[in-house]
């Protein structure tokens, strides 16, 4: 919704599984760490059985984290140094799903946090990813909690009511942002 706006958007997803593309240095670091058992036969990350693995695996979980997050952080840093001369005075997001987990919260001016219960993120989990109640309960404990979160967030967009509803958060949020945004450019 912000990309339609006129946001840029940094997603830390979608970094996270380029830096693992069969041949970069990520992946060849993961490889050694893993095994191959965690590797399809062309090379692509089986991200389910590793998913499995750092529910269970805390010091697995630790050590893909210390192998990834560098790489997901320097290619992050990387797209925003070429936004800033591409597109200076745009608005960039920066989608970090685990930025609190991550130790990255103090690098952002503006924290938006798209906020609803633990009860919905855990359905939605159990439907995005066919986990059980069981799985997304482990997977969300791997996570602060979300009102932890909420506390150190300085914006939040409630998305536990209909689509409508996070419509009209967003369209104010992004309107704080371009407030901000022209505080910022004019001093």
């Amino acid at each position: 919704m912000f990309a339609e706006l006129g946001a840029h958007i940094l997603d830390a997803d979608q970094v996270a599984r380029d830096v693992v593309r069969p041949g970069t240095h990520c992946w060849r670091k993961l490889r050694d760490f893993l095994g191959p058992a965690y590797f399809e036969e062309n090379g692509e990350l089986r991200r389910r059985k590793l998913r499995q693995k750092i529910i269970h695996d805390s010091h697995c979980r630790l050590t893909v984290n210390a192998i990834m997050h560098p790489y997901i952080v320097q290619e992050m840093d990387r797209k925003w140094e070429s936004l800033q001369t591409l597109r200076h005075g745009h608005i960039t997001i920066f989608d970090i799903p685990l930025l609190f987990e991550a130790n990255l919260a103090h690098c952002f001016d503006t924290i938006i946090l798209v906020y609803t219960s633990r009860e919905i993120q855990m359905r939605r989990l159990m439907l995005r990813d066919g986990l059980s109640h069981a799985q997304a309960i482990e997977t969300l404990i791997m996570q602060l909690p979300i009102e932890t979160k909420r506390a150190h967030s300085h914006l939040t967009i409630d998305n536990s009511y209909d689509l409508d509803h996070t419509v009209q958060q967003v369209k104010t949020v992004w309107e704080k942002l371009i407030y901000q945004s022209s505080l910022n450019t004019s001093i």
